[in-house]
């Protein structure tokens, strides 16, 4: 198969071209400037391919655009965002937050290295992300140290979630994946190519592995020998190569890359906490991340599209965060409460007298005329899914200054108006239908 070569685009739909800034087995990635948001961006480019059908054309193009189906509708400090994709002429491209920083493989090949304080801290924001990435369904399958950025700043994003490589039977297929089995479970390799939960466990210990060591944990001459190192052989034990590794940071990385899959770390978050336990120091990092996934997922909930970034911070700092499953009553018809909820994520139903009134969505508030009024609640809420709230009392109000207050209180107003004027609409509808009777 042979890629047409092109010169470099200047513009794609409303994106100006600045400069290349990586490529792989999908495509060009370059950084770009989105002119309306006014932030720079990452913008991936299917390669362009001649003599080929259309099915697979259709094929290549479905393997590409899956990583938008895939990290599109995540949203985690340690994931790559992903704003934007389609089609430019006949260029397929996707729009990806922008990360001022280097590949983890420039710390294991290039002049680059990190400390195993911060190979630690690395792999413990890994973790973390993989984690979230495993509660939203999805197994990444191809978690190496190409596919993870660490910006200047310190902060790890997972990317490239391609995941569904399409073998659609061209030549040279073999050849294009040659660089991602080196960092595969056992599982990935083999015939049946059974993949859980802890096959991306096992990537992330052999990138740890590879920080340590400076090098990956297997190579070989053929992609056979690696498949055969990979499945039956142990790689040469961390402490041999770099013996300022400790003991227990060694015993982490082994448990993670177990070949026998119950033998690892039953989940990333599982990881995390073994890395955690490592640096008394890493429970800050944790705190970290926790509180920039809050983050993010108030800056994207219609709610506070009109908070600064500023007062999203505040919000965060005085607020609860709660987790009710499917079915479970939040708050009764009668009782009295001094706080309001906004849905971070999940659904909920309205209930009075034991009939389904109503139902919220992710990013909608009640609670809050209870909250105003200090009078009982009108109404039970039961969460229809497993549901996570961002909930505010009178005490957690009144540490938040009183710009973010006011903003609050005006948003409440807003909502109330729209109710009302809803409320006005019915009863309108509802004359009109007695009146034709």
């Amino acid at each position: 198969m042979k890629l047409r070569k092109k010169k470099r685009p200047t513009k794609i739909a409303k994106y100006e071209i600045k400069r290349r800034i990586g490529r792989g087995s999908m495509g060009v990635v370059y950084e770009a400037y989105d002119p309306f948001v006014q932030r720079t961006v990452a913008i991936k480019i299917a390669h362009y391919q001649d003599n080929i059908s259309d099915t697979i054309k259709q094929k290549l193009r479905e393997a590409f655009f899956s990583e938008v189906y895939s990290a599109g509708k995540m949203q985690h400090p340690a994931v790559v965002s992903v704003f934007d994709a389609g089609q430019e002429g006949d260029m397929n491209y996707i729009v990806m937050e922008f990360v001022d920083g280097v590949t983890l493989q420039d710390y294991i090949t290039g002049k680059k290295s990190l400390s195993c304080s911060q190979v630690i801290d690395v792999i413990y924001q890994c973790a973390k992300g993989l984690d979230y990435v495993h509660r939203q369904g999805v197994i990444h399958r191809d978690l190496k140290p190409g596919n993870i950025m660490l910006s200047t700043e310190g902060e790890v994003k997972i990317m490239d979630f391609s995941i569904a490589h399409v073998d659609v039977g061209l030549d040279g297929h073999d050849n294009e994946v040659q660089g991602s089995p080196m960092y595969m479970p056992p599982e990935q390799l083999s015939e049946e190519k059974r993949l859980v939960f802890q096959s991306d466990v096992y990537s992330l210990g052999a990138v740890m592995y590879a920080l340590l060591a400076r090098k990956a944990p297997f190579k070989a001459s053929s992609l056979e020998s690696l498949i055969y190192k990979i499945s039956n052989l142990d790689p040469q034990p961390i402490m041999e190569i770099s013996p300022e590794v400790p003991e227990h940071v060694a015993k982490i990385v082994e448990r993670a890359m177990q070949k026998i899959i119950y033998d690892r770390f039953e989940t990333a978050e599982a990881l995390a906490s073994a890395l955690g336990n490592c640096f008394g120091r890493l429970g800050e990092v944790g705190e970290r991340i926790d509180m920039q996934a809050k983050w993010k997922t108030l800056r994207y909930l219609n709610f506070f599209k009109e908070f600064s970034d500023d007062q999203i911070t505040d919000v965060v700092n005085a607020s609860e965060w709660l987790e009710f499953a499917r079915g479970e009553v939040i708050f009764t018809e009668g009782e009295k409460e001094t706080s309001f909820y906004i849905i971070a994520k999940g659904g909920v139903e309205v209930v009075r007298k034991d009939t389904v009134i109503g139902v919220m969505k992710q990013g909608d508030c009640f609670g809050e005329i209870a909250f105003m009024t200090r009078r009982p609640r009108v109404a039970t809420i039961k969460a229809r899914t497993d549901v996570s709230l961002m909930s505010v009392s009178t005490s957690l109000m009144e540490r938040a200054p009183v710009d973010t207050q006011l903003q609050y209180y005006r948003i409440f107003l807003e909502n109330l108006i729209i109710r009302l004027s809803q409320a006005t609409d019915k009863l309108i509808d509802h004359d009109k239908a007695l009146s034709e009777v």
